[in-house]
C-alpha cells in the first residue's frame, strides 16, 4: 500500500512563536520525509513564513511562484527547484491566477551524519547545516538539464512513498547522490560567482522576531511604531528593512498574515464573515472585504462558496 505525500490536515498556520515550522518530518529512527502540495488557484499563499531545522529541496511541477528565502528573493518556475538551508526563514507567493504545485524533500542532519566525525561529514554535511553551504538557492532549468536532480528526487518520493524492502537505504542513497551531483557542480564555480547564494545573519533573527510579533499580535491594533519598536528600529528605518525583507511594506506584511489566518478560519469553520473580520484584526468588515479581494481578486463570501462547492 503506497504511503500518502499529502500533509495532514492543520488548523492555522503551523509555526511556533519563532515561526519555526511545527509539522513533524519522518521520525526519530528515520529523520525525512516527502510531501506533494497543490495550490488552489484562488488562495494567493503558496507557502505561509517558516524555517525548520531540516535541509528542504523543493521542486516546482507546475505554476510559479514568487519565492522568499533568507535575503533572497526570486521567482521560481516549473522545472526548477529550490535549495534551502535548515533555519531560514522561507515563505512563497503566487505570480498567476493558476493551480501551482510542487512537493519538497525534507531531510534533517541526523539522518545523513556518521557515528563518526568523518571526512565526508566534516566536509561536507556539517556545511549544509551550519548555513556554510556554497550550493545556489535556485536551481534553474538550465543548470537542471546539467544536473539532472529531479529525476532523482522523484525516485526519493517514489521509494518513500511505496516503501520496498530496505527503502531506507536506497533513499539516503539517492539523497547522497543528489548532493553529490551539487557538489560537483559547486566545485566548477569560484564563490563569489556561484549564483543564488543564500545569505542569512542577523537579518534573519530580526525578521523571524517581526513575524513572531504579527503572530501573537495580528488580532489587535497593531501601529507601525509598536511594530519597530520589537526590533529596536526607528518606524523609517523599519519601512525599509521590511521591504528588503519580505518586498512588502509593514502593513502589506500585517494585512497579509491576517488575510492568510481569515482564510483558514473560512476553511475549516462556520463562523461568519464579520466574525473572522474581527478576529483576524480588522477594524471593519468593508476593510476585511476591500484587503482579502486585493489579495485573491474576489469577496470573501465567493472564495467561502468556490471551497465548499
Amino acid at each position: 500500500m503506497k504511503k500518502s505525500l499529502e500533509l495532514p490536515a492543520f488548523k492555522g498556520v503551523p509555526v511556533s512563536r519563532d515561526m519555526k515550522e511545527i509539522l513533524t518530518h519522518g521520525s526519530r529512527e528515520f529523520r525525512m520525509s516527502a510531501h506533494m502540495t497543490k495550490v488552489h488557484p484562488m488562495n494567493n499563499l503558496v507557502l505561509y513564513s517558516h524555517w525548520h531545522e531540516e535541509l528542504e529541496l523543493l521542486v516546482m511541477v507546475k505554476g510559479s511562484a514568487k519565492f522568499h528565502v533568507g535575503q533572497e528573493k526570486f521567482v521560481v518556475q516549473s522545472g526548477e527547484i529550490v535549495f534551502i538551508q535548515p533555519n531560514l526563514l522561507h515563505s512563497a507567493i503566487r505570480l498567476q491566477q493558476e493551480e501551482i504545485v510542487f512537493y519538497a524533500v525534507l531531510v534533517h542532519f541526523n539522518f545523513l551524519s556518521s557515528l563518526e566525525n568523518d571526512q565526508i561529514q566534516q566536509q561536507y554535511i556539517l556545511p549544509l547545516f551550519l548555513n556554510n553551504s556554497r550550493y545556489p538557492v535556485l536551481i534553474m532549468r538550465e543548470m537542471e538539464a546539467e544536473l539532472r536532480l529531479i529525476p532523482l528526487l522523484e525516485e526519493v518520493c517514489d521509494i518513500y512513498q511505496q516503501e520496498p524492502h530496505a527503502f531506507e537505504m536506497l533513499v539516503k542513497a539517492k539523497l547522497f547522490e543528489v548532493l553529490y551531483r551539487l557538489e560537483k557542480c559547486a566545485a566548477e564555480f569560484s564563490r563569489p560567482a556561484l549564483p543564488g547564494q543564500s545569505r542569512g545573519g542577523n537579518s534573519s533573527l530580526l525578521a523571524k522576531k517581526t513575524l513572531a510579533y504579527v503572530q501573537q499580535n495580528y488580532s489587535k491594533r497593531i501601529t507601525l511604531t509598536e511594530m519597530a519598536r520589537q526590533v529596536n528600529m526607528s518606524p523609517s528605518y523599519f519601512c525599509r528593512f521590511m521591504k528588503k525583507q519580505f518586498d512588502l511594506t509593514p502593513l502589506e506584511f500585517l494585512n497579509e498574515y491576517r488575510i492568510s489566518e481569515a482564510v483558514g478560519l473560512m476553511e475549516t469553520t462556520d463562523k461568519k464573515i464579520m466574525e473572522i473580520a474581527e478576529m483576524t484584526g480588522f477594524s471593519n468588515v468593508n476593510r476585511f472585504t476591500e484587503t482579502f479581494k486585493k489579495m485573491y481578486g474576489c469577496r470573501p463570501m465567493d472564495y467561502r462558496n468556490s471551497i465548499r462547492n
